[in-house]
Formats: C-alpha cells, sequence, structure tokens
C-alpha cells in the first residue's frame, strides 16, 4: 500500500511540473491552434460539400439554398418544385446538407450557406435563438432569407410563405364540428410541436376555438393542448407513441390534432401498434406514403395539405423579386386543402399532374 501510494505522488508530481514548465504555455497554445485549424478546415470542407455537384456544363445566374429536415417529403417536394421554377430564370436552387452523412442543425446549416456566400435562402425555420441569430447573420451578410412551413417571428426574414395559422385553426374546426359531432361531449387534443413558435400554434388554437363557437358548438366540444417531446423528430415520434401505448380507451382524446408530418405519421403508426384505431379521430397535416395508407385505410378521417409547387415557386419567386427590387410583401399565404378518403386520389392526381413528379416518401 505505502508503495502504491509513493507512486501516486510521483505521477501528481510529475503532473505539477509538467504544468509549471516553461514550456507549458507554448504546448498549450500549439493545441489549441491545432485544434482551431482541424476546425477551420472541417467547415470549408463541409462548405465545399454544400456546393452545387459540379455537374457537365451547370451554370446558373444565381444560387439558392434551401434548409431544413432532409427527411421531410414536404421539403423534398418543395425543393423539386422550386428547382423547376429557378431552372426557368437561370437559377439554382440545392438542399443544403441533402448528401451529408452527419445531420446537423438547421442554424448550423444556415452558418454554412452563408459561408459559402449564396445567394438567397429558402428556410423551415423554427422557434430557437440560434435560428433567428443565424437568419440576423445572413441578412447582415446581404442574403435574404425566405421562410416556409414555418415563421420565425421576430427574426429580419424577407418574407414568409405558407398558410396563415388562423386559417388552419379554422379549417381543423371546420372539420370536427362538421364530421366528427356527437351526442357526447368530444375532448379535441391540438398537440404542439416544441420547435414551432408558440405564436403560431396559439393562432391554430384560437381560429379552431373561434370556429367551434361560431356554429354554436362550444358546449360539445373541450379543447386542449400539449406540447409533446422536447425537440427532434425522433422525441416527437417517441412522445406519440408514448400518448397511445400509456392510455386506455377511456383517458385517450376523442379527437388528436397534428399540427406537423412528424407528429401525424407518428399517430398513424402509434394508433395501429396500440389497438386504439377507432377509440381516437386522428386530424393529420400533410401527405406522405404513410398518411396516404391511414386515409385508404380508414384510420384517419381526414388530413390538411398544402401545394408544395406553389411554396416553392413563390419562394424562387420571393427571392428573385427582392433581388431585383430590393422590395418583397412580408408575408404569401398558400390556401389549405381537407383531403380525405372520398377526394384523395383526385387529389393526388392533381397534384402528380402539376408537378409532373409522384408523391414523396
Amino acid at each position: 500500500m505505502k508503495m502504491k501510494s509513493r507512486k501516486n505522488t510521483g505521477n501528481t508530481s510529475r503532473l505539477h511540473n509538467f504544468l509549471h514548465s516553461k514550456y507549458f504555455p507554448q504546448i498549450l497554445l500549439a493545441f489549441l491552434g491545432l485544434i482551431t485549424v482541424s476546425t477551420l478546415v472541417l467547415f470549408e470542407l463541409q462548405v465545399r460539400s454544400l456546393m452545387p455537384s459540379g455537374e457537365p456544363g451547370l451554370s446558373y445566374r444565381r444560387r439558392y439554398a434551401l434548409i431544413g429536415d432532409r427527411t421531410s417529403s414536404f421539403l423534398n417536394s418543395v425543393c423539386k418544385s422550386a428547382k423547376a421554377r429557378a431552372a426557368e430564370s437561370g437559377d439554382y436552387v440545392e438542399f443544403t446538407g441533402k448528401t451529408l452523412d452527419v445531420d446537423y442543425p438547421a442554424s448550423e446549416l444556415m452558418n454554412i450557406a452563408v459561408a459559402s456566400r449564396v445567394d438567397g435562402i429558402i428556410l423551415d425555420a423554427d422557434d430557437s435563438t440560434a435560428m433567428s441569430d443565424a437568419i440576423r447573420d445572413a441578412n447582415d451578410a446581404g442574403i435574404p432569407v425566405i421562410c416556409i412551413g414555418t415563421d420565425s417571428y421576430g427574426s429580419p426574414r424577407k418574407s414568409y410563405v405558407g398558410i396563415s395559422y388562423y386559417t388552419l385553426g379554422q379549417e381543423y374546426g371546420k372539420f370536427i364540428t362538421s364530421h366528427l359531432v356527437t351526442d357526447n361531449v368530444m375532448h379535441v387534443l391540438v398537440i404542439a410541436s416544441p420547435e414551432e413558435h408558440v405564436t403560431g400554434q396559439n393562432l391554430v388554437l384560437n381560429g379552431l376555438r373561434d370556429y367551434i363557437s361560431g356554429q354554436h358548438r362550444t358546449s360539445r366540444f373541450q379543447v386542449t393542448s400539449q406540447i409533446l417531446g422536447d425537440s427532434g423528430m425522433f422525441s416527437t415520434a417517441e412522445a406519440v407513441a408514448d400518448l397511445f401505448t400509456a392510455s386506455s380507451p377511456g383517458t385517450l382524446p376523442d379527437i388528436l390534432v397534428c399540427l406537423d408530418e412528424t407528429s401525424t405519421t407518428s399517430a398513424c403508426q402509434a394508433i395501429v401498434d396500440s389497438n386504439h384505431v377507432g377509440d381516437v379521430q386522428i386530424l393529420g397535416y400533410s401527405l406522405n406514403d404513410t398518411i396516404v395508407n391511414a386515409l385508404q385505410k380508414g384510420i384517419i378521417p381526414a388530413t390538411l395539405a398544402v401545394s408544395t409547387q406553389e411554396i416553392g415557386e413563390k419562394a424562387v419567386d420571393d427571392l428573385n423579386e427582392y433581388l431585383d427590387s430590393d422590395f418583397l410583401s412580408e408575408y404569401s399565404s398558400i390556401d389549405i386543402s381537407t383531403v380525405t378518403a372520398a377526394n384523395l386520389d383526385s387529389y393526388l392526381q392533381n397534384t402528380e399532374s402539376s408537378t409532373g413528379e409522384g408523391r414523396q416518401s
């Protein structure tokens, strides 16, 4: 035991001598410098990976970056429409970070896009200080930002292209009061996203409640909201699944309103896995293969959708308008469609014929 104690004392003494040696500051500075250089090299490689792919003969007038969840069928469809629109004016749109091996937060992808000196940014924003700061940095660098899907309140973005949150709530209310009324009081639970600004979600709630009140059905529906998950796609999916697996039929809401693609997809899967089909009526948002399948099988009665073609085209048009004239309207509203099993085929046919492409999974 004593020998072990002397050995530890010797190690401590050598460490003490090293830390107080005259070479330690130089070694520390060299180590920090190496870390800094490595970080800059990695950042430069990231920036280069986000540059146009170098296709033979590729040339463009302006280069735009689209930033958001690369797994989102909504954003992938928007990107395809934006690309087609941009090509008409000799411009180029790239889904930033889509080919990277690592998932970077949107705020960091914003920084990379700014460093690569794009001419404009199309952004599916979120409610975070980092995102607001990233938009401000882009604006300071002379790069206009157009928000789609989710707005960024209080940021210097140039315009928002998307739905009216209040109108979205009204559309949910319209379907509920027209199709889901029973003799019993119905509990309507609105799933709020931790990544979306509370102001927008409150507008959805206000629109929903106001419509129900306007139809004199307030006594028939108890409307509440709940934030599920903390942040990130997987956290939200797990929280939605837990809502079904941890509840019995008597404690589940009668109607579940999902405000984004992730929660809708998760709810469609969870209600089947937990054997609660028929216990809860799910009203979704957006369309992908899982949601379409749920509509076709009668697992959910309806989902609300917007034209990704309109959003993609309008976002590119707005960037071109701002860069050409230095002026732009702060808001462009896109119409909302209620999609059910009855009109699903016609809606998909119209969507595919207008874009020339099929639905994204």
